[in-house]
């Protein structure tokens, strides 16, 4: 047994979850908590001995907490139904889990995160992040509606070391099934983003910014970050990410208007 619980939120996952489970080190405690899937998610969580639960819905960091609050050990990792450990990374922490250095004063961890896009896994553009996912119990809380990232309070936060883990430490987010189901959360998530802005902020978007914003976005990203080293898949990704800050002001704009 790991001291280590890992909490994933869920919503129709089926096509999905099995990969991610299949992906986390033996002897962890696995908590799903599930916002009402009508297809076979939970049925996948129960084959690999997940404890589950429902509730509604209301925004992702509630829905996050709201898992945390569920499990049990010391550690956790936050997961997403459709991201999976790279075994570099499953067994580096499993090793990290009670050595020494998880014992330091550090209360949380970034660990690296890797897009696949388009078959690909992408390398530049800004397709790498670092997002907190490894904390304790209790020491802090995710924050923001949506984009939401885990903040300890008022811990540390740190990276852990590579002698821990190696190359290839990644987690591999398959974030999108192919441009038909990126545009299906573009869609979502624009949306969602422009609804949580209030009257007054809408009225302090600056129309500049709506006009410079999706150029700097596609420039910084193919051009600044590398992205032209991805190949078709690199020029397609900064060129939605530029469209997706246009739509995501435009429709800001657009409440703003009526």
């Amino acid at each position: 047994m790991i001291d280590l619980s890992v909490v994933i939120i869920t919503l129709n996952e089926e096509a999905r979850l099995g990969r991610c489970l299949a992906s986390l080190p033996e002897g962890v405690e696995v908590v799903v908590l599930d916002s009402g899937s009508l297809d076979r998610t939970l049925e996948i969580a129960g084959g690999y001995n997940a404890r589950t639960a429902t509730r509604r819905f209301d925004d992702y960091a509630s829905q996050k907490n709201a898992a945390i609050a569920m499990a049990s050990r010391t550690w956790i990792l936050s997961i997403d139904a459709d991201e999976v450990l790279s075994e570099t990374l499953s067994r580096g922490i499993s090793n990290f889990i009670g050595s020494p250095e998880a014992n330091d004063s550090r209360d949380s961890y970034r660990l690296t995160r890797r897009l696949f896009f388009m078959g690909r896994a992408m390398r530049f553009g800004k397709t790498c992040d670092a997002p907190v996912r490894l904390f304790r119990r209790g020491t802090g809380k995710f924050h923001s509606k949506i984009h939401e990232q885990y903040r300890s309070e008022p811990g540390s936060t740190g990276k852990i070391r590579r002698r821990n883990f190696g190359s290839g430490a990644w987690i591999l987010h398959f974030s999108y099934e192919d441009l038909t189901d990126y545009f299906k959360k573009f869609n979502n998530y624009t949306s969602r983003i422009a609804e949580q802005r209030s009257e007054s902020e809408l009225n302090r978007v600056a129309f500049a910014a709506h006009v410079t914003r999706p150029l700097f976005e596609f420039g910084s990203r193919y051009f600044m970050r590398l992205g032209f080293l991805d190949g078709y898949p690199g020029y397609c990704y900064a060129l939605l990410s530029s469209l997706y800050a246009f739509v995501k002001y435009a429709k800001r704009m657009e409440q703003n208007l009526k």
